[in-house]
């Protein structure tokens, strides 16, 4: 495999519509790397970038210690899994699996040995004489990553390949794919707009909008440490609650007149912002039942050991994620308290540490 660095990669389209700007990104060997973000964030324009189906505008590419900015796509050493599997209809399996070692004109017999070697990864060694349309959603995406294993690409790239199977599908093939990583200790670039398989499949997050890198980090230091308000809303199911908050001497005082007391280290962190406007965020989960103010219920979500509920504070729309069986009515009130807050700049919305 090969390490993979993206130098000041820049997209401007003919209408001189910036798609990606400066983006930068080193990646190691073996790693697998997941650019996230909503539609139109240019994660996957990267991608492309970097599969050389997109000219680079400005900016630098080099995989494995080579610059490839210019080099065609067939001379980059690289595989790409697509969206919609790209298969070709009149084939078998093994006929898809093969094809770019056919074209290669390899030995027929090593040819049928990487094959199988791959069939057998991935489970499709009962499958290998059937044509595409006799296999399931999930069948034919692990035919698209078989094709690009055989090939032993130097670098995987995968753009959104779960999104057109159902949700017992994903879990499926996204745990397959996370196996296929460990088991090949394959540098893997995955782009997906689902931050659920960002967050289980990453062993780093690069999370996008609007052409921009936000931040980039492991799962758990984007969900516990997110740089700025956009992170903080796009990284966690549900996404944080965020409140307009005047920061006072031991306290914070919502709008509407609640008063949520700060802890020590809190108040060393918003010592500049004293008598100030900030952002508070606190996550669904580090709501708890307690005392600091009243969540008026609108309505609730059973998922079994843990409740979404669903309410406001003082106007403010609220989601608390509570441990247990909860029944609540629209209209109750119920006590509540911020275990883990978060404070952004209410001007640059960048994250105060």
């Amino acid at each position: 495999m090969a390490s993979l660095s993206l130098k000041n990669l820049n997209k401007i389209y003919d209408n001189n519509v910036q798609a990606v700007f400066d983006f930068n990104l080193d990646v190691e060997d073996g790693e697998l790397i997941v650019l996230v973000g909503p539609s139109g964030c240019g994660k996957s324009t990267t991608l492309r970038m970097v599969a050389g189906l997109e000219d680079i505008t400005t900016g630098q590419l080099i995989i494995d210690g080579k610059d490839v900015t210019r080099m065609p796509p067939k001379d980059r050493d690289i595989a790409m899994v697509f969206q919609n599997y790209a298969l070709y209809a009149h084939m078998t399996v093994y006929e898809n699996m093969a094809f770019s070692l056919t074209l290669r004109k390899e030995n027929p017999l090593v040819i049928h040995e990487k094959v199988m070697a791959a069939a057998e990864i991935l489970g499709l060694t009962d499958q290998l004489n059937k044509k595409p349309r006799q296999l399931s959603g999930g069948q034919r995406q692990r035919v698209a990553m078989g094709r690009a294993i055989v090939r032993k690409p130097k670098v995987f790239l995968f753009d959104e390949p779960l999104s057109n199977l159902d949700a017992k599908l994903r879990g499926a093939t996204r745990r397959e794919i996370l196996l296929l990583h460990k088991r090949l200790g394959a540098t893997m670039l995955y782009v997906t707009h689902d931050q659920t398989e960002a967050l289980t499949l990453a062993d780093r997050i690069v999370c996008m909008s609007m052409g921009y890198v936000q931040q980039v980090g492991t799962p758990l230091e984007l969900y516990d440490n997110p740089a700025n308000v956009f992170v903080a809303s796009f990284i966690g199911l549900p996404p944080m609650n965020f409140f307009d908050a005047t920061v006072g001497e031991d306290k914070l005082t919502l709008e509407g007149g609640v008063n949520v007391p700060l802890t020590d280290s809190e108040r060393e962190s918003l010592s500049a912002y004293a008598g100030k406007t900030v952002t508070l965020g606190v996550r669904p989960e580090n709501i708890e039942l307690g005392e600091d103010a009243q969540l008026v219920v609108t309505n609730c979500e059973n998922l079994g050991y843990n409740t979404l509920v669903h309410g406001h504070i003082n106007g403010h729309k609220t989601t608390a994620k509570l441990r247990g069986w909860f029944e609540y009515k629209q209209g109750d009130v119920v006590g509540v308290s911020f275990a883990r807050k978060h404070f952004f700049d209410k001007k640059t919305t960048n994250a105060i540490r």
